[in-house]
């Protein structure tokens, strides 16, 4: 996924005053620090623009894999380095709300969001979801004569050995999706159990030249043509086919998985009011057709449709039970590092 190391994106500008409702004005501050969850500088260079141009507000990022934002707010709390978390994972966002490490605020932007978009106490928004895909280097592939696997059961032949990369779990967001989604489906949905879906995972592992720490970093790598294949995040596919790279992506049968992430105020902020306008502002429709067309999120409004899937819409496995991953997360963690525990490459 390109630098993922922490950034700051120098979008400077002034305090900008902006009309409020009564005869006073509000004053919002000029930058705010943002831990944000796509590990992609692109990503989050395009949702500050937004911000900035909107509200006259510079948004500091560091972008950082799900799990490693989860992991820093631990190890931070109750002092955090950042004012808000946007694109963070959805057991972080939980956990915050239950170890009180997030303020809640009810927003009017996100007034009738339903529950699976918003927290009905305030102390979260989900303002996308996104899938993971298989990406393929469409030039290598013809050179060796191969198609892109069709089912995911294909990534198993002996001809795919060291040429599939994928995302680690215990860094990323997009492997615990995955670890999950595979899990439903070759353990519960085969009535195998969950043992069925680490079967699957320990065979593919033989296939897997390495993990990488983020899930975009597999999209990279492929386009670049450092391998044929790679399980990733559908985060930066759309930005990297802009770009003309030789990507092909595929939905293999039976389907794709999907994962839930959005924003927190993190407690201890000094820039409330400045943070609840950010909240709002990323609660709009304007914000959702944006991600849509930049990154390629499913959102809350229907009509917002992501750019990436517009002539092929997502086919999912059957039967995923995020609740059940999400309370059973540390343990399929722990599980997943007893049985592969591959260091994931930097």
């Amino acid at each position: 996924m390109k630098p993922r190391a922490a950034v700051s994106l120098g979008l400077a500008l002034s305090v900008v005053v902006l009309g409020a409702a009564s005869d006073s004005a509000a004053q919002l501050a000029p930058f705010v620090t943002v831990y944000e969850g796509s590990a992609s500088v692109e990503i989050a260079g395009r949702i500050a623009e937004f911000v900035r141009k909107q509200l006259g507000v510079e948004l500091r990022f560091e972008a950082l894999s799900h799990g490693v934002i989860h992991s820093r707010i631990k190890a931070e709390a109750p002092r955090f380095g950042a004012d808000m978390i946007i694109n963070a994972g959805f057991p972080l966002l939980q956990e915050a709300k239950k170890q009180g490490w997030s303020i809640p605020y009810k927003s009017p932007a996100w007034a009738g969001a339903g529950p699976e978009w918003a927290d009905p106490a305030g102390h979260w928004w989900i303002n996308s979801r996104w899938n993971f895909v298989l990406v393929g280097n469409k030039a290598r592939l013809a050179q060796l004569g191969y198609e892109m696997p069709r089912t995911w059961d294909d990534l198993l032949d002996p001809k795919w050995r060291k040429q599939i990369v994928m995302p680690s779990p215990a860094t990323s967001g997009t492997a615990f999706l995955i670890v999950y989604s595979f899990i439903t489906e070759y353990g519960f949905n085969r009535g195998k159990g969950e043992e069925g879906g680490w079967k699957f995972l320990e065979a593919l592992n033989q296939n897997v030249d390495h993990y990488t720490r983020g899930g975009n970093t597999p999209t990279d790598l492929v386009a670049r043509g450092e391998f044929l294949l790679g399980i990733a995040s559908d985060e930066i596919v759309l930005p990297r086919l802009k770009e003309g790279y030789p990507l092909l992506v595929g939905m293999p049968a039976p389907g794709i998985g999907f994962g839930m992430q959005g924003m927190s105020i993190l407690a201890g902020t000094r820039k409330l009011e400045t943070v609840q306008k950010i909240v709002d502002l990323l609660g709009t429709k304007e914000f959702s057709q944006f991600l849509a067309d930049t990154a390629g999120y499913v959102t809350r409004f229907p009509d917002a449709v992501p750019a990436l899937y517009r002539d092929a819409p997502p086919r999912y496995i059957p039967n995923i039970d995020v609740g059940w991953a999400l309370a059973e997360r540390e343990r399929l963690l722990a599980e997943w590092i007893r049985r592969i525990g591959r260091v994931p490459a930097k």
